[in-house]
This record gives C-alpha cells, structure tokens and sequence, in this order.
C-alpha cells in the first residue's frame, strides 16, 4: 500500500475551492489527516534570485516550497510534487533589483496520483534579494597607454565602456600611483562596483616616457652647459695662472729690491769707515724699512733685535759694544736733548736706538714692524725713557 500525507482518509475536490478562497484572506488553513492538525511555520526567509532569470517565478516557489520541507516536519520531499505545486505572490518585480518583501501563496500537490490535485496550501512572507545576473561591465580602451614625461594623467579618459544590468552607472574605484615626472612603467587598477556589491577589475599599465625631441634639446643643453662650465673653468684657470705669475713675480722683485737695498745698506755701513755721528745715523737709516727683527739676533739681514741692531751699526765703525741696552748706555755718557747729535744712542728701559736728529730715531722694533725710523714719542711702552747717551768715537 503506497505512503500518503494523509492517513486513512480520502480527501476530496471541494478543498481546493476553499484554499483558493483563503488565499485572498488572512486565514492559513492547511489540509493535513483528519487526525493530525499542523499550525504554519511563520518565519521571514531570505531568497535569492537572479534579475536575468525568466523563470524566476518558479524558483521563487521552488526555493520556498524547499525551506518549507526543511522547517515544517508533518511534510515529506517523497510525496510532495514540486514541479505541480504551484504559487500566487504580490510584492515581487524581477527587473528591480536590491531587498523586496514578497507575499506568497503556495499550494502543494501530491505525488499520490490517487489523491486530489491540491492536497494542502500555505502563506509566506519572503524577503526576496533581486541581485545581478552578471557582474557589471568595465573595459579600457588597452593593456597599456605611453604618456609623455611631465603631461598631465587622467585615469578616466581610458575607461572605454562601463555598464551594469540595472541601468545604474556602477562606482569606480582607481588605485596605483603614476609620477609623471619619472620615466618607467606603472600599474593602474580599475575596480567597478555595483550597488549590490558587484565588482569587475581592470588594470592598465601606464608607460611614461620622455619625448625623443625632449631629450634630444635635454642632450643639447646639457652639452652646452658643459661646454660653457669647461669654458669658465679655462678662463678661471688662466685667471688664476696668470695673478700666480703676477704674485711671483712681484715677489721675485720685491725680494730683488730688498736684497738690494740690504746690500746697498751693508755697502754703505762697510764703506762707511770711523767716520761722524752722522755717518753712524745715515747706515742705521739704510736699514729703515729692510732690515729684520729676530730676538737675540745681531743682523738687520737676517733679523736684530734693538740692542743687536745698535751693536752691528756701531761695529761698522769699529766700536763694539755689548748686545744690552744698558750696557750700551753705560759705555758712554749722557748728554741733553739740545746737545743730541746723530749717532748718539736713545736709551729706554727695555729698548735702544740710533739717533738721526730732529727728534727720531732708527731702532729694530719688532717682527711685525721690522726696523723703522720714527720719532722718539712713538716709543711708548718700551718702559722708563733714560735718555740720550754718546758713545765715545762716534762724536
């Protein structure tokens, strides 16, 4: 004996008129034995269908008559045809895409040839997702696009054709970085989005390049350049040669000019003999100017400090005299401001000198000075002023 959904009791024709009448109202009666008695399965199901489905209708009632045998246990997949079960829905519009609330009447049929063509009915309310059929449609216009160096880079201009199914321009989306101002090869990715979350990507490589003329007149200036940078290093190379020979030079004859002035300066004193005082003071006045200091030293050619200097004038003259100022001083004699003739000594604590008349005087002074002729108030600092003094046989 076959397996039926109802147990012991034929049901007849007369109940599908009564579910086609309760479709229309809010009672949910459901046709199950005359022993057993199933209230609905009142639940929200979420069900998915494709807008480019033109069945979509009946998946809709495959999909809720399969949740239903899934939930509801007084039902059995063997003996439910769900290919002759058939639906009534309001709410529900396949070219509109995105959430809709559906409301359904269902009523299953029998695979028991002997039983009615209607066995029992149900209402459900479904939350329906209408989604794309397909993905949206993005294509660029190539693999990849040569730019020049420098021009400006618009990622949408090579967007050739960019659709969706719902009529609605999909959002685009562009990430990858481009600089313009380095030749090289960068990838640009292209990502569409739909208002379902739908997504298509693309990506475009952008090659940027520097013009052949650009670097071309970029080789040319810098050629230029460089010839211009050699030609002002020439120029500065044979300025700088040229004030190094000038600088030798000058020092060739400064050195010949003083050398022979210090040679004139030795000539004059070795030919000046035992003669006057002022004999004495015209060779200390030759070494003005020529002569050099050293401490200790005994030479205006080589360097002489005061006392130094005064011994070598004088030892021209065949006197001699200490190398001290002071000794110098007591060698000879005092004598007043009024009596002073050239070649006598200026005597101070700490320096010496030959007198040359009206009030100056030449003495080694320092390195930095060298031997000078000034006058006698110059000599500040060179400690308690004694006095002039005349050293016997120079006056």
């Amino acid at each position: 004996m076959k397996k039926s959904m109802f147990k012991n009791r034929r049901v007849f024709f007369a109940t599908a008129a009564i579910a086609g009448a309760a479709a229309l109202s809010g009672v949910e009666p459901i046709y199950v034995s005359a022993s057993t008695s199933v209230r609905p399965v009142n639940r929200m199901n979420l069900i998915e269908v494709s807008a480019g489905d033109m069945s979509a209708a009946d998946s809709l009632k495959k999909s809720l008559i399969g949740k239903r045998l899934e939930l509801d246990p007084s039902l059995s997949a063997d003996n439910v045809n769900i290919d002759q079960s058939h639906i009534e829905m309001s709410g529900f519009d396949r070219n509109r895409t995105g959430l809709q609330t559906v409301n359904a009447r269902v009523y299953l049929d029998s695979k028991d040839p002997a039983a009615r063509s209607v066995s029992c009915s149900y209402f459900e309310r479904a939350t329906v997702l209408v989604r794309q059929e397909k993905d949206p449609q993005l294509v660029l216009k190539a693999d990849s696009v040569t730019v020049n160096n420098s021009d400006a880079w618009n990622p949408f201009q090579y967007i050739s054709y960019i659709n969706d199914d719902s009529k609605v321009l999909p959002a685009i989306k562009v990430s990858g970085s481009v600089n313009m101002s380095e030749d090289g090869d960068y990838p640009v990715h292209y990502t569409a989005v739909d208002q379902q979350g739908n997504t298509s990507e693309a990506t475009i490589t952008v090659c940027v390049r520097t013009p052949q003329e650009v670097i071309e007149a970029r080789e040319e200036a810098e050629r230029l350049a460089r010839e211009e940078e050699e030609r002002l290093a020439r120029v500065e190379a044979e300025r700088l040669a040229r004030e190094e020979e000038e600088r030798l030079e000058q020092e060739r004859i400064a050195r010949e000019q003083e050398q022979a002035r210090i040679q004139q300066a030795m000539a004059y004193s070795s030919a000046a003999g035992s003669g006057t005082g002022s004999a004495i003071a015209d060779a200390a006045r030759a070494w003005a100017g020529v002569g050099y200091y050293a401490w200790g030293g005994a030479n205006p050619a080589t360097g002489a400090d005061c006392s130094g200097f005064t011994q070598y004038i004088y030892s021209q003259f065949g006197i001699s005299l200490a190398h001290n100022n002071l000794a110098q001083a007591s060698a000879g004699y005092q004598v007043s401001a009024g009596e002073a003739l050239p070649g006598d000594l200026v005597v101070w604590d700490d320096h010496v000198g030959i007198y040359t008349g009206n009030g100056y005087y030449v003495s080694a002074m320092s390195e930095s000075l060298g031997i000078l002729e000034i006058p006698i108030s110059w000599s500040i600092g060179s400690g308690a002023y004694w006095g002039i003094y005349r050293i016997p046989g120079a006056n």
